[in-house]
């Protein structure tokens, strides 16, 4: 008999962990249905929300990068790619443009420039948000954003550029589509400095405009000069 009652515990005991691990099972999967479909949401509204309330949607990026992570992603993939196949063009065009009578030596350090501003044409992207990215979590005293937040947010606001990048592979078809693929990247230029305010004003939580502006002045300050040192250098980015 207590055998019987023993045997009966065990197996009701069995049945409970079966149970619990069964609806564990299915909390997670439904957490996860929640978080792709989250997800999927704030992706599909995004392009929508960022040409009507841009500040408010790049504040929403700042506040949750993880739900835009796979435009973050794709963005950031495609400007690298964009500016990889600059490069190259560039790179065929200024090795065929040599002169077959050019010097040794003028060919040799032709050859090393042209394979130098490849490397930097691909770097570019990296080494832009990176730095940037690096001058605003210095200067932010008790560091309420991460690192690859303020990345991520960057990324979404250099969105004109990217956009920029892939409608510039036009300009080398011609000089005329060159005209207008050159007046098209000055408009995202600007279009990206007022996103970039917005994202640093989002990162910092500033809701005062003085101050918001000050901080963006020091901040890009610091960063053109960044460039012309590498400038000075023979570095483009």
């Amino acid at each position: 008999m207590e055998e019987n009652n023993e045997e009966q515990k065990v197996n009701s005991t069995e049945e409970i962990k079966q149970e619990v691990k069964e609806a564990v099972t299915e909390n997670e999967k439904t957490a996860g249905n929640t978080n792709v479909k989250k997800d999927y949401t704030a992706s599909k509204n995004f392009f929508k929300n960022i040409l009507k309330t841009p500040y408010d949607e790049i504040k929403n990026v700042a506040n949750s990068p993880k739900s835009y992570f796979i435009i973050i992603l794709i963005s950031f993939i495609t400007w690298v790619v964009a500016e990889l196949i600059g490069g190259v063009i560039v790179l065929v065009k200024n090795m065929l443009s040599n002169s077959l009578y050019s010097s040794m030596f003028m060919s040799f350090k032709n050859s090393v420039g042209n394979i130098l501003g490849l490397f930097f044409s691909i770097l570019g992207p990296a080494i832009i948000i990176s730095v940037i990215s690096l001058i605003i979590y210095l200067f932010m005293k008790n560091k309420k954003k991460n690192y690859l937040t303020i990345a991520s947010t960057l990324i979404i606001a250099y969105m004109p550029v990217i956009t920029s990048s892939i409608i510039s592979l036009l300009g080398y078809i011609n000089t005329y589509t060159a005209k207008l693929t050159n007046t098209y990247a000055s408009f995202c230029s600007v279009i990206t400095a007022v996103l970039t305010y917005f994202a640093i004003k989002a990162i910092y939580s500033e809701e005062d405009d003085n101050k918001a502006t000050i901080t963006y002045l020091i901040i890009m300050g610091i960063y053109f000069a960044f460039v012309l040192v590498l400038k000075l250098f023979g570095i483009s980015i």
